[in-house]
């Protein structure tokens, strides 16, 4: 079953996700999210633009609500670890 097929309550993280969060709560810098971004797109050819997946970051977490549950988990994330999201996202998207 490919996760295009996937049917259930919670929505996996793509790689981008796990890259976008990692860089949020401060384990690497911007530029090495954008590098290991560009290794592991490249090493997989699924030739994906990082400017889109941290739109489509933007838009799960907070703009579209497609699940509530995310919303609630990534305000707690933020809160607990004292994150500015839209501060570090713009931050991010300029190095895009």
């Amino acid at each position: 079953m490919s996760l295009l097929q996937f049917e259930d309550d919670i929505m996996p993280f793509t790689f981008a996700d796990v890259l976008i969060l990692r860089y949020l709560l401060g384990t690497v810098d911007g530029n090495q999210t954008v590098k290991d971004f560009n290794s592991i797109n490249i090493s997989s050819s699924l030739n994906w633009s990082f400017k889109s997946q941290v739109t489509k970051f933007t838009k799960r977490f907070y703009k579209d609500r497609y699940r509530d549950a995310d919303t609630t988990w990534i305000k707690k994330l933020a809160a607990d670890n004292n994150i500015n999201v839209k501060l570090k996202l713009q931050s991010l998207s300029k190095l895009l």
